[in-house]
């Protein structure tokens, strides 16, 4: 009678709600669906960061047995080796490799084009967007359990790993490895199980081998649990967890300093140029990074939907601290809940395409949690170890990385190690503090958050996009300017510093040059010296390299007519002749 009863109170539940109850697992699978299929919306026949272009360059020349050295297109013209036309690459004696920096990411990624081609490397990216979602929620079931499904859907949807999982990069994978050391650490310090806490080494190993902010990570984690080895209960766990991240960062870092000097032979240098790393100064460089990669909602455009998302933010703030101080006020509380939400409904109304490089504007789940964060809730091992190694990392980033942050991110993508572990924190801080409010302010305050976070979502969809829309137009100019020349590839001269990388899709179809600004005469010589006497020049800083043309005829221009924007000109060589202005 007992369990007739049970089945018929199941039975008249709403059917959301049973869909709800469903096991993590069938959640975890409804997760992999929905993203399976945004896959043909965002595409892969482009990419969003010039450092796909590299990893993918990479990869297909692992793939095609060719081994890790991309050779030099043109030696003759540059035997130095410094316009390489991959930027950033690892050389050495034997040449030069586009991604050596972590060679195992390569190795993962040409292991998935061999199965699917580009669309295999980011179904890799996207399964480390699913493992992510999964590992955080089985770490939500140790700090609160009625924020385990909710941690699985924000991480998979409503945080940067949506974003970061369409990437042919690393950023997902890295991810995944660091929330499995921290549940790892947090079951090892909670159960008193010395055998967890070495499954720590691993994962943080792997993950120093896939991205540079894991020895970060890695330190976070170890200062965190010494602490803990020092003032609490249980230091036999504590202190293998920290001198198992200490090491397995070391050893990792120097495994993977052998690796690359065998790949590449001997020395390694990086080519060309990167990011500078502050502004005027170190505290104006750590001031414009957090700004950067916090705070800004965009990178130019309208100004509307940027002040749209902005309003998002305060209001979310506004909202959150009135629920703080005065939670029996629900029509100020409600009202913020509206502007919120209508702010990010305008903002992806009018900008669909706009990327958000500010982690508390592309997270807005990570704006309301860390305001609702009280001393307290880290009594607690499990919570204190998150939350401390969480604020540690974002810490040394923000001391570490450039004054422009990741140069082209959705929500600060070097702090992406951290965002899953720290969903499910966020969320029981959210869920304690809404037990202040009666429970229809809370359900609309929920909604509110719900829908600047689906906004947010479905904007970095179309970030995504856009972009790989606007980047096919500018590689298939060039493809049109190169035009054929039997079985010669046609050259492309270019100070574009993403040009080579994102133009992967016919890499192999051209002579790339990478060339500084200040060198464009000495190269356009050396190639007429050379007999090559036609050649595309491509570049997006016209003005600044006009006078150093002198002496080629424009065959073709294919840009803005102000000349600026990306620029493609057909350049020959002439005895008189000048760029025209």
């Amino acid at each position: 009678m007992a369990d007739a009863t049970a089945s018929a109170r199941v039975a008249t539940r709403p059917l959301w709600a049973r869909l709800w109850s469903l096991p993590v697992r069938a959640h975890l699978l409804a997760l992999s669906a929905i993203l399976l299929l945004l896959l043909p919306i965002v595409g892969t026949s482009q990419s969003f960061l010039a450092d796909e272009g590299a990893a993918i360059i990479q990869a297909r020349s692992l793939e095609a047995g060719d081994g890790w050295i991309v050779e030099h297109p043109l030696p003759e013209i540059d035997p130095d080796g410094a316009w390489y036309p991959v930027v950033n690459a690892e050389r050495g004696q034997r040449g030069a490799a586009p991604l050596g920096k972590h060679p195992a990411y390569p190795l993962l990624a040409a292991a998935a084009a061999r199965l699917g081609g580009v669309t295999g490397i980011v179904l890799l990216s996207l399964a480390g967007t699913i493992a992510a979602a999964g590992l955080a929620a089985a770490l939500a079931g140790r700090i609160d359990r009625s924020v385990v499904r909710p941690t699985l859907w924000i991480v998979g949807l409503a945080s940067p790993m949506l974003f970061d999982g369409f990437l042919a990069m690393a950023h997902t994978l890295g991810a995944a490895l660091a929330t499995a050391a921290v549940l790892a650490a947090v079951v090892a310090l909670q159960d008193r199980r010395p055998a967890v806490a070495l499954l720590v080494t691993p994962a943080v190993a792997a993950a120093v081998m896939l991205r540079n902010e894991a020895l970060l990570f890695a330190a976070a984690l170890a200062v965190v649990t010494g602490v803990v080895a020092l003032r609490r209960q249980g230091r036999g766990p504590a202190t293998l967890v920290a001198l198992g991240a200490l090491s397995a960062a070391v050893g990792a870092r120097l495994l993977e300093r052998v690796w690359i000097a065998a790949i590449t032979g001997g020395a390694v240098s990086t080519t060309a140029v990167g990011v500078p790393a502050s502004g005027d100064s170190f505290v104006r460089g750590r001031l414009d990074g957090f700004a950067m990669t916090w705070l800004t909602p965009g990178y130019g455009g309208a100004p509307v939907p940027l002040v749209a998302l902005l309003v998002m933010v305060v209001a979310i703030a506004w909202c959150v601290l009135r629920v703080r101080v005065h939670p029996g006020d629900p029509t100020r509380i409600l009202l913020g809940g509206a502007v919120a939400a209508s702010g990010a409904v305008v903002a992806v109304a009018l900008a669909p395409g706009n990327v958000v490089p500010g982690l508390l504007v592309a997270f807005p789940v990570a704006t309301a949690g860390l305001l609702v964060l009280r001393r307290s809730m880290f009594e607690d091992i499990g919570p204190f170890v998150v939350g401390a190694t969480a604020a540690l990392f974002a810490g040394a980033v923000l001391a570490t990385q450039y004054a422009a942050g990741g140069t082209g991110e959705w929500g600060g993508r070097y702090f992406a190690l951290v965002v899953p572990s720290a969903v499910p924190v966020l969320l029981a801080g959210l869920c304690l503090q809404g037990l202040a409010l009666p429970p229809q302010v809370r359900r609309s305050l929920a909604v509110a958050l719900a829908v600047c976070s689906l906004a947010l979502s479905t904007m970095a969809v179309g970030a995504l996009r856009a972009s790989h829309q606007v980047t096919a137009g500018i590689v298939g100019r060039i493809e049109t300017a190169g035009g054929t020349t039997g079985d010669v590839r046609p050259v492309v001269l270019t100070t574009w510093l993403g040009g080579s990388r994102l133009a992967w899709p016919t890499f192999e179809n051209h002579r790339w040059l990478f060339v500084p600004a200040d060198d464009v005469a000495t190269a356009a010589g050396r190639l007429r010296a050379t007999g090559i006497d036609r050649f595309v020049f491509v570049t997006i800083h016209l003005e600044a390299v006009r006078a150093q043309l002198a002496g080629f005829t424009v065959v073709s221009q294919d840009g803005h007519p102000s000349g600026k924007g990306h620029q493609i000109l057909v350049l020959e060589g002439g005895v008189s002749a000048v760029v025209p202005p």
